[in-house]
């Protein structure tokens, strides 16, 4: 049995990267080591050009490491730090070696580099690290590569305003978010408007006209989007009783939220129609 170089400890069957020139090592070691997985052996720094043999298939070769190392933690039972342990995590050069989560955040280490180390973003999600700790550090692409979901973001606090950082094809396509689960994070009515949806995007996201409206959407608020009134009338159809709760058919209102007295008076249904059984009063 050999030892590895890098850590000096023994090398067994496997985690195991073997160069050309002979010279074996941990597999996860000479990871941590190389540069775009172009290194030279540590034992041969002299010579140039010899490249670790991690088998023919790379990405088998990394998971199989992240897998090993995600199941020496899940082994390895949690111990409690005591408080001098603690106090010491916190202070970055009393730390050499990150052992949780944050721990490696802390110390700047990339998204890449904390998977490497075998966690996942549940670990992130056990440990109670809140999502803002995350945006703060990470772009959304990052955080996205990493596996962070929308569920793992819900449990660690995101809020309304974080979703904004990714592109409405993260939204849609990765995180699949839906009006149900914008809702979940109790997104009000002006959170919603900043996200800057088009019509068509509230549309496909399912945020009908009653959803809107118990969110509080109205003849007030409705201004927010920056929509025309013939969008709303296109993409949603408000019945005219859905019209007269959001407050379209007061004229007071209807001109102190800016909207064009005549488009207004051109779109709305007709003022003789009948809502419920009975004739409307409007204001106009």
């Amino acid at each position: 049995m050999s030892l590895c170089s890098i850590c000096e400890d023994a090398v067994g069957a496997s985690n195991t990267a073997v160069f050309e020139c002979g010279h074996t090592f941990h597999l996860s070691c000479v990871l941590h080591h190389a540069t775009h997985f172009h290194s030279v052996c540590p034992d041969c720094a002299a010579q140039a050009n010899r490249l670790p043999d991690l088998g023919t298939d790379r990405q088998v070769a990394l998971a199989a490491d992240i897998q090993s190392k995600i199941q020496q933690r899940q082994l390895r039972p949690a111990v409690e730090a005591s408080t001098l342990q603690k106090l010491a995590r916190i202070i970055s050069p009393l730390t050499p070696r990150a052992v949780t989560f944050q721990e490696h955040m802390r110390h700047n280490k990339k998204l890449s580099m904390v998977r490497q180390a075998g966690f996942r973003a549940r670990d992130a999600v056990q440990e109670g690290i809140q999502w803002s700790e995350v945006a703060a550090r990470y772009g959304p692409r990052d955080i996205l590569d990493f596996g962070f979901r929308w569920e793992d973001m819900v449990s660690m606090g995101i809020r309304p305003s974080d979703v904004r950082a990714f592109s409405w094809t993260q939204q849609k396509h990765v995180l699949a978010l839906d009006a149900a689960k914008l809702l979940q994070i109790r997104m009000t009515i002006t959170e919603l408007a900043s996200m800057q949806y088009s019509t068509h995007q509230l549309v496909e996201l399912g945020f009908d006209w009653p959803t809107l409206a118990r969110m509080g959407a109205n003849v007030d608020t409705w201004p927010l989007f920056k929509f025309e009134l013939s969008d709303l009338k296109r993409y949603w159809s408000p019945t005219i009783s859905q019209w007269v709760a959001a407050g379209f058919y007061d004229k007071d209102r209807v001109a102190r939220s800016g909207w064009p007295m005549e488009t207004v008076l051109e779109l709305l249904p007709a003022m003789t129609q009948r809502s419920k059984g009975r004739s409307l009063r409007l204001t106009f």
